[in-house]
This record gives structure tokens, C-alpha cells and sequence, in this order.
């Protein structure tokens, strides 16, 4: 399931990539229409939980880096 800090991180990568002319937002909008035609069919839920896994795996991994876990 997409979370709303996972959506806002999705939100401002793209408007970072739209500023900075690393793609038009016609791509986006077709990137869009095609996730949510992905996850609208049932191999869409395990690729967003694949997703989600590996975010919480990077940030946990992040946190210990820099020494939050004790």
C-alpha cells in the first residue's frame, strides 16, 4: 500500500525532474495513468508492498548509519 510519505517523496522527485527539464509532464501523467492501471490489476499490490519493503529496509538501514538505533 502506497503511504502518504511515500507519495510525497513520488511528488516531490517529480516535480524536481519537471524544474529541472529531466522530463515533460506529459511523461509523468502517462507514468501515472499507467501505475494506476498496474495497480488496479492483482500483480499491482505485490510490486507496491516490494516497494514499501524496500523503502522501510533503505530508511531503517539509513537510521542505523547515522546512528538512531541504540
Amino acid at each position: 500500500m502506497v503511504t502518504a510519505p511515500l507519495f510525497i517523496i513520488f511528488l516531490i522527485v517529480a516535480v524536481f525532474m519537471v524544474r529541472w527539464g529531466g522530463t515533460h509532464p506529459g511523461v509523468l501523467a502517462f507514468g501515472a495513468v499507467l501505475g494506476l492501471s498496474l495497480a488496479s490489476t492483482t500483480i499491482g499490490a505485490p510490486i507496491l508492498d516490494g516497494i514499501e519493503t524496500a523503502m522501510t529496509s533503505a530508511l531503517s538501514a539509513a537510521s542505523n548509519i547515522a546512528g538512531g538505533a541504540r
